[in-house]
C-alpha cells in the first residue's frame, strides 16, 4: 500500500493528476476499510450505575467531562496510585478523582488504603464532591470519591453539626408531631440516616430512622419527611430518634413484626410448618426479606382449601414432612377442618 502511494505521488509530481488523485482516493479508501475491520463494529451503548438502588441505567455515553458528573452517579475506575491515606482513581474525564480512605469503606477505615487497593485494581466508586467542574485544570478543581455508597455525602458540606441539647429542648416544647424534610445519608441493617435542619437551631441535626419507623425504601440521597421521637443525651451514645410515620413507634415485642407493617390486608405466599386446634402456623416473609411465624386462625381458612384426608393438607398446603409439634403437646387438626364423616385423626 505503501508503495502504491509512492507511486501515486510521483505521478503527480510527473503531471499526471488525475491517475494520482484516483489512487490516493483508492488508497484512503483501503486503509479506512482496514481500521474498521481492526476496531470491530460499534460497541453498544454502555451502561453506568445510578446511586439510587444502584440499578443499571443504559447511556449513549459513559461520562468523560467533568461537567457531565452527578453527585451520587457510580462509574467503574481504575487505581492509578495509592498513598498512605489516599487512592488516586481515574474515572474517565479530564481530573483523576481523590478517594480518601474515611470514604474507603463503610464503618471503620483500615489503617492504610494500602491494606484494601492496589495499582491497577478496578473499583466501583461513587461521585461524592465535584468542585468546579468548568475549569478542570486549574487548582480549585477537585473531584471526590467513595467507595461506599453510605459516605457519598459528607454532612461537614452542610456546616456545623447542632447542638444535641438544643434539638432536645425543642423537641420536649412540641405540642404535637412537627415534621422535617430531610435527606438519607446512609443505609444500615437496622435503618435509615438522616440529615435535616430545625429551624431556630443552628447546624445540621443527624439521627437514625429504625427499620420499624421507616416508611417505603428511601435509599442514599432520598428526600424524606421525619419527625422527633426521643432525643438521648444520658445514653453512652448521643442519639436522635426518628420516624417517618404517624402511628405510635412499634414497642416490645410487637416491634419484632415492623417489617410487616405495611402489609396488612396484603396477600403473600407462605409455607405451613404446623397445626393446632385453633389454626395453623405459617412461615410468611416481608416485602425487606424478613421471615416470620405466623398464625393462620380457623376462621381465616377458605372452606374449599380443607381436602377429604387430613394426609392431603400437608400435600395442598406444601408441606414435605410430618407436621411438627409446635406447643410440645402434639399436632391435631381442628374438627371444623374435618369432613363431618371423617374422625378425628390421632395426635402425634
Amino acid at each position: 500500500m505503501a508503495k502504491a502511494m509512492a507511486r501515486a505521488y510521483g505521478d503527480v509530481r510527473k503531471g499526471r493528476t488525475t491517475l494520482a488523485l484516483v489512487a490516493l482516493a483508492g488508497a484512503a479508501w483501503l486503509l479506512q476499510a482496514v481500521a474498521f475491520a481492526l476496531a470491530g463494529s460499534p460497541r453498544a451503548p454502555p451502561k453506568v450505575l445510578t446511586a439510587r438502588g444502584a440499578e443499571e441505567e443504559s447511556v449513549g455515553y459513559l461520562p468523560s467531562k467533568m461537567t457531565e458528573l452527578r453527585v451520587g452517579q457510580a462509574l467503574q475506575g481504575i487505581v492509578t496510585q495509592v498513598r498512605e491515606r489516599i487512592a488516586l482513581v481515574d474515572i474517565g474525564v479530564e481530573k483523576v478523582g481523590l478517594l480518601p480512605i474515611s470514604k474507603l469503606l463503610d464503618g471503620r477505615a483500615p489503617d492504610r488504603v494500602s491494606e484494601v487497593l492496589q495499582e491497577g485494581d478496578p473499583i466501583t466508586v461513587y461521585v461524592a464532591e465535584v468542585i468546579n467542574p468548568q475549569e478542570p485544570r486549574s487548582r480549585d478543581s477537585k473531584l471526590v470519591l467513595a467507595g461506599h455508597k453510605n459516605k457519598i455525602v459528607n454532612l461537614m458540606q452542610f456546616g456545623n453539626r447542632s447542638n444535641i441539647e438544643d434539638v432536645k429542648a425543642v423537641a420536649e416544647a412540641q405540642k404535637e408531631k412537627v415534621y422535617y424534610k430531610g435527606l438519607v445519608t446512609a443505609v444500615k441493617d437496622i435503618g435509615v440516616v438522616v440529615a435535616f435542619r430545625i429551624p431556630d437551631v443552628p447546624g445540621i441535626t443527624s439521627g437514625l430512622v429504625y427499620k420499624t419507623e421507616v416508611q417505603g425504601a428511601p435509599d442514599i440521597m432520598s428526600e424524606v419527611q421525619v419527625r422527633i421521637l426521643e432525643v438521648l443525651i444520658e445514653s453512652r451514645r448521643r442519639q436522635v430518634k426518628l420516624s417517618m410515620r404517624d402511628e405510635d413507634p412499634l414497642a416490645g415485642r410487637a416491634a419484632r413484626f415492623g417489617d410487616f407493617r405495611d402489609m396488612v390486608e396484603k396477600t403473600v405466599k407462605g409455607k405451613v410448618t404446623g397445626f393446632q386446634d385453633y389454626g395453623a402456623f405459617v412461615e410468611v416473609v416481608s416485602d425487606s426479606g424478613t421471615t416470620q411465624r405466623a398464625l393462620l386462625p380457623n376462621g381465616e381458612i377458605k372452606a374449599d382449601r380443607v381436602p377429604q384426608d387430613p394426609a392431603e393438607v400437608l400435600e395442598e398446603l406444601g408441606m414435605d414432612q410430618e407436621p411438627q409439634d409446635t406447643a410440645g403437646q402434639g399436632c391435631s387438626w381442628s374438627d371444623s377442618q374435618l369432613p363431618a364423616n371423617r374422625s378425628r385423626p390421632a395426635a402425634h
